[in-house]
């Protein structure tokens, strides 16, 4: 380095930007292979992921996660079916990954600290929506097969209650 050249800040611990692709299609492809169905659809999922990782810009992680969803329409719901728990903390944590993998290029060099308030809000939403799905499917397991109309308004509005106070929370001005 000569006199001239400035020098390179000292950036503590970093991970490179390519290790959020490995980390995003490591969770698709384990949750294609856990809940998509096997054969074609199963295919299909592996190959929204690998586009996914090659092409963040085209949007079709988004395309991924709304096919494993769909995929879990072929399995019948219980409360002690593990799917559903897995599903909502994968497609969540896909939809994070994803939106990382739009603003990091795979050459930048990321301070894992960055992440962390995206980490922490994955965390926050996760306890509350986790026990809602447990809720939800306990109730759903008690009265299959009959009718839910009024079960599914209550719910309805319970889910929209927890995000209208989920938001407050998220969107308030930072504390000095």
């Amino acid at each position: 380095m000569s006199a001239l050249e400035p020098a390179a800040p000292d950036l503590g611990m970093v991970v490179p930007g390519w290790a959020l692709r490995a980390l995003f299609a490591v969770v698709a492809v384990a949750l294609s292979i856990a809940l998509a169905v096997p054969g074609f659809w199963l295919t299909v999922a592996v190959l929204l992921a690998g586009v996914a990782v090659a092409a963040p810009q085209w949007l079709t992680a988004w395309f991924l996660i709304g096919g494993l969803a769909l995929s879990l329409t072929t399995h019948e719901q219980s409360f002690s079916d593990w799917r559903p728990y897995v599903l909502i903390a994968g497609a969540h944590a896909l939809h994070i990954l994803a939106s990382w993998m739009l603003v990091v290029a795979p050459t930048a060099k990321v301070q894992p600290a960055v992440l962390w308030p995206s980490a922490r809000r994955f965390l926050i939403i996760q306890l509350p929506v986790q026990a809602l799905a447990v809720g939800a499917l306990a109730v759903t397991t008690a009265v299959s097969g009959g009718d839910v109309l009024g079960l599914a308004v209550i719910s309805g509005v319970a889910v929209l209650a927890l995000v209208v106070a989920l938001a407050a929370l998220l969107v308030r001005p930072p504390r000095d």
